[in-house]
């Protein structure tokens, strides 16, 4: 027998142990689903539920010639859609409320290959097989090792890779939201006239990212070299702007630790507010927190709002650590 045609018979003994060593751990299984709903061509119906709510929503998702092309359809109440046309692949862009799960798998796409940060922070579990949308799928629990943040449990689809379930959980193992396909296939036939919407679609700009941090710059003049910044995060969060580590006055700023995501919002607060006086507001719609507060900056009231993936408690001492700094 020559060299090769024991190295092919060498091959074909360990592909079955690869792909079992694969299905068995959770960081190759994450690694796989981050880059699955970005790569694949696929169509389907899934259904969103937070809180008492529920909606159900059809997605077609294509790539032509290395760019990105997909379609998201409201399938309850007033026709709504959602299109992104064109995107490189490697093209970050804004995740809408009821797709964030497409978010997670981005910020994934660039921590599970990081042995320093989604394991120092999670425990993940390899639950064994199940069934979704007539699809044999991989199950992954995902807990968190402290209170700042929510676990959850995951179904990925055992031969793509793709996100196919998706419940997020809250304390005492309360299941905040759910995203699960009803129906899917793989590689439908779908070109460009298939992404060519009406009006009131949303199209995200490519220079999105650039041209908020030019207004960033414009607006850091209101207080005369200094911006304010967030002096306490969670372990683990970080900023989703490169080397960003103070935001100019009347804007946000965006953080993620791979999994959950937060934005902080800050501006001048218009109404004659006595800080002693001031009402502290906090609401909560599945996972969704939103918490705000007013505070003095510069000797001005200014309001202070977290609204993001986290526990109410993480989101008050998020907004209450604001400070000055000098830039």
């Amino acid at each position: 027998m020559s060299f090769f045609s024991r190295l092919s018979l060498l091959l074909l003994l360990l592909i079955p142990a690869l792909s079992l060593a694969a299905e068995s751990n959770p960081r190759l299984l994450l690694d796989k689903m981050s880059h699955s709903f970005r790569e694949l061509n696929y169509q389907g119906t899934f259904s969103f539920q937070r809180a008492n709510s529920i909606e159900s929503l059809r997605i077609a998702h294509t790539v032509i010639d290395g760019e990105e092309y997909e379609r998201l359809e409201y399938m309850d109440g007033d026709k709504r859609e959602i299109i992104r046309r064109g995107h490189n692949l490697d093209c970050v862009h804004p995740g809408h409320q009821l797709v964030r799960f497409y978010q997670h798998q981005q910020n994934l796409k660039s921590t599970a290959d990081d042995p320093n940060s989604l394991g120092d922070y999670y425990r993940f579990t390899v639950d064994g097989m199940d069934r979704v949308a007539g699809r044999s799928a991989i199950n992954l629990t995902i807990s968190p090792k402290d209170t700042h943040r929510f676990g959850y449990r995951l179904s990925l689809d055992k031969a793509s890779g793709l996100l196919l379930r998706s419940e997020l959980i809250g304390p005492k193992g309360k299941v905040l939201e759910r995203f699960q396909f009803v129906e899917i296939s793989f590689s439908p036939d779908l070109s460009k006239e298939h992404f060519a919407g009406a009006e009131e679609s949303y199209h995200p700009s490519h220079d999105a990212p650039a041209v908020a941090m030019r207004s960033v710059a414009a607006k850091g003049k209101n207080w005369k070299g200094q911006s304010w910044k967030v002096q306490w995060l969670p372990g683990g969060f970080t900023s989703t702007v490169a080397n960003q580590e103070a935001v100019a006055e009347d804007d946000m700023a965006t953080f993620t630790d791979g999994m959950a995501v937060f934005s902080v919002f800050l501006e001048r607060d218009s109404g004659k507010v006595k800080l002693s006086q001031a009402i502290e507001g906090r609401a909560q719609k599945g996972a969704t927190t939103a918490y705000s507060r007013i505070l003095a900056l510069s000797g001005q009231p200014h309001r202070v709002t977290v609204v993001g993936e986290i526990p109410a408690k993480t989101a008050q001492q998020i907004a209450r650590s604001i400070v000055l700094v000098s830039r």
